[in-house]
């Protein structure tokens, strides 16, 4: 629940954790992400608006498009994978965001890197 944050707040309280946080909606255009020093080099501002596939490489685009068919069937809620990009730890999570009638509305992609996050539960 939020109680009358500021727009400001939100997004500065969304920028101070600790991993890539980014919103794509129901056509697939990035519409959020947060400022956090996590931030990996894919993220461009040009990117905001346009279709979260531009933001991976060409050969990532079947998993990535995988990813959203199977979060917007209600196949999956939640997608998770550990990647080793660079010789860096990543996992990425996707999670499906649904209004009260289960209407897919987007995905929320969280990313985190580093060791740690391989010791993550998985879902």
């Amino acid at each position: 629940m939020i109680h009358n944050m500021t727009h400001e707040q939100l997004c500065a309280l969304l920028d101070v954790l600790p991993m890539e946080l980014a919103f794509v909606d129901a056509e697939d255009r990035v519409r959020f992400w947060n400022r956090t020093a996590e931030r990996g080099p894919a993220w461009q501002p040009t990117a905001l608006g346009g279709p979260v596939q531009s933001c991976h490489l060409e050969s990532s685009a079947p998993a990535v498009n995988g990813v959203l068919a199977k979060l917007k069937s209600g196949q999956r809620d939640v997608v998770d994978r550990t990647v080793t990009i660079n010789g860096q730890v990543a996992r990425f999570r996707w999670f499906a965001v649904r209004d009260e009638e289960e209407r897919y509305l987007g995905c929320l992609e969280v990313i985190q890197y580093g060791p740690e996050v391989v010791s993550l539960p998985t879902s």
